[in-house]
C-alpha cells in the first residue's frame, strides 16, 4: 500500500495550519524526557517576519503535513540573501523540521522545500537551521539522551537516517562538551595552582594586558567590541554570517534578561579588546522548572528559578590572531576555572569538527567529556 497517498502537504496561511506548525513538536517530544518546554513567544519569534530581524535580509516559506487530518510532519524553506552574499553562492536552507519516523512524510516535505528554493535561484540546499546557524541547527546524532542547553538543538536520531536516504550529504559535525566539576573535580588543585603562577607570570611579562568582568552599565558597550572582534575571530569559521545591526540589538536585549555579569570576561591590551568568554546560565533547565501553560505565568517564575540554575553553557571563546601568543587563552580559561564549582554542570558548544584546536587550550587544564555531536546536511538541488 503506498501510504503517501494518504498525505497532504499545505503551505501554512491560516491560523489553524500555524497552531498545527506550533503543535506537532509538543506531539513528537511528548514522551521524550529530555525535551525542553519552550515558551510559546519564543518559537513564534522564529517565523515572524514582524519580529525576528533575521528576516530584514531572508524571506521563508512554511509547510504542514497531514495525513488524515492529523499533522505529521513541518517544515520551512529559507532563502537568507545576506549568507549569499557573503559568500558569492546560492545556497538555501530547510528548517524547523519535525516529522514522525516514516520517509514518504519527510520526501514530501523535502521536496516542497527544494522545490520553492529552486524556483527562487537556489543551486543547493543545507539544513536544518532554526532560522540560521545563528540559533539552534543541525541534527543530534549523539547524546540525545540528554536535555539540551541553551540556544542549542534537541532532535530525534532517525532524522540523520531519513536525510541520507534521501540524497543528504552530511556537510559538517559539531561537538559539545561537558564539564561536571563538582563530580570528579575535574579542574584539580595541582592545575589551579598552576595557573595561578602561569597567570602571575604573564601579567609580569605583560603589564600592558588588563582582564575584568562585565558590569551592568558596561554591558551594551562591550558586547558590542566583542561582537566586532567575533566577527574577526569567526571570519572563517564554516558558515559563519556577521550579526546585522537589528540582529544585534536584538541579541543585546534578550541576552540581558538573562545573563549573570560576572561570567563575561574581557581581555583588552591597552585600550584594545582582544579576548574574551561568554558564558550564560542554561535558560533550558529554567524554563523545565517553571509550571503553568501561559507564557505571562512561567515568566513570572523565571528569576526564581534563573538563581538557582545549576548549569552554565560557555557560548564564546575568542581570541584576536595578532594576540594569540600571549598566553590570553589560558587567562581566560583561569576565570573560568576560579567560578567553576558555582555550577554542578558546564557545556561548551558548540565546536565544529576541523576547528578542534580551539578545544586545546581548555582540554590541558580542564578534563571535558565530549558528550555530544551535531550534524548538518547538504544537497545539490
Amino acid at each position: 500500500m503506498n501510504l503517501s497517498v494518504s498525505l497532504q502537504i499545505e503551505r501554512v496561511v491560516t491560523d489553524q495550519q500555524l497552531k498545527d506548525f506550533f503543535r506537532l513538536p509538543k506531539q513528537l517530544y511528548r514522551n521524550d524526557p529530555a525535551r525542553v518546554r519552550p515558551l510559546s513567544s519564543m518559537t513564534q519569534q522564529q517565523v515572524d517576519p514582524d519580529c525576528h530581524p533575521f528576516y530584514q535580509h531572508a524571506s521563508r516559506e512554511l509547510w504542514v503535513c497531514y495525513r488524515e487530518g492529523q499533522v505529521v510532519g513541518r517544515i520551512a524553506a529559507i532563502k537568507d540573501d545576506l549568507h549569499n552574499e557573503y559568500y558569492s553562492d546560492s545556497v538555501g536552507f530547510f528548517g524547523l523540521f519535525e516529522s514522525i519516523e516514516d520517509s514518504n512524510v519527510v520526501k514530501l516535505l523535502l521536496d516542497v522545500a527544494q522545490s520553492w528554493l529552486r524556483e527562487r535561484g537556489c543551486t543547493s540546499v543545507r539544513g536544518p537551521v532554526n532560522p540560521s546557524m545563528k540559533g539552534e541547527f543541525g541534527v543530534l546524532i549523539e547524546g540525545n539522551e540528554y536535555p539540551p542547553y541553551v540556544m542549542m538543538g534537541h532532535s530525534p536520531k532517525y532524522y540523520d537516517r531519513l536525510l541520507l536516504e534521501h540524497g543528504f550529504e552530511v556537510a559538517k559535525q559539531f561537538f559539545a562538551f561537558r564539564l561536571q566539576p563538582n563530580d570528579a573535580h575535574a579542574v584539580s588543585g595541582i592545575r589551579k595552582e598552576r595557573l595561578r603562577k602561569v597567570e602571575q607570570k604573564i601579567l609580569r611579562r605583560h603589564p600592558q594586558m588588563k582582564f575584568k568582568a562585565v558590569d551592568r552599565h558596561s554591558y551594551d558597550k562591550t558586547l558590542r567590541e566583542i561582537n566586532e572582534l567575533g566577527n574577526i575571530v569567526r571570519r572563517h569559521g564554516w558558515g559563519f554570517v556577521p550579526l546585522t545591526e537589528p540582529e544585534l540589538k536584538f541579541m543585546i536585549k534578550n541576552l540581558r534578561r538573562v545573563i549573570r555579569f560576572d561570567m563575561i570576561h574581557v581581555a583588552y591590551w591597552e585600550d584594545q579588546l582582544v579576548g574574551f568568554i561568554v558564558t550564560i546560565p542554561d535558560m533550558n533547565w529554567v524554563l523545565n522548572k517553571t509550571i503553568g501553560g501561559p507564557d505571562w505565568l512561567r515568566m513570572l517564575q523565571i528569576p526564581f528559578w534563573t538563581k538557582r540554575c545549576p548549569r552554565c553553557r560557555v557560548i564564546a571563546l575568542g581570541v584576536h590572531e595578532d594576540f594569540r601568543k600571549k598566553g590570553i587563552a589560558i587567562m581566560l580559561i583561569k576565570r573560568l576555572t576560579d567560578i567553576a564549582e558555582l555550577f554542578e554542570e558546564w557545556e561548551l558548544s558548540w565546536v565544529a569538527e576541523d576547528n578542534m584546536n580551539s578545544i586545546g587550550a581548555i582540554g590541558s587544564v580542564i578534563e571535558l567529556d565530549r558528550y555530544k555531536t551535531y550534524r548538518m546536511y547538504e544537497k545539490t538541488i
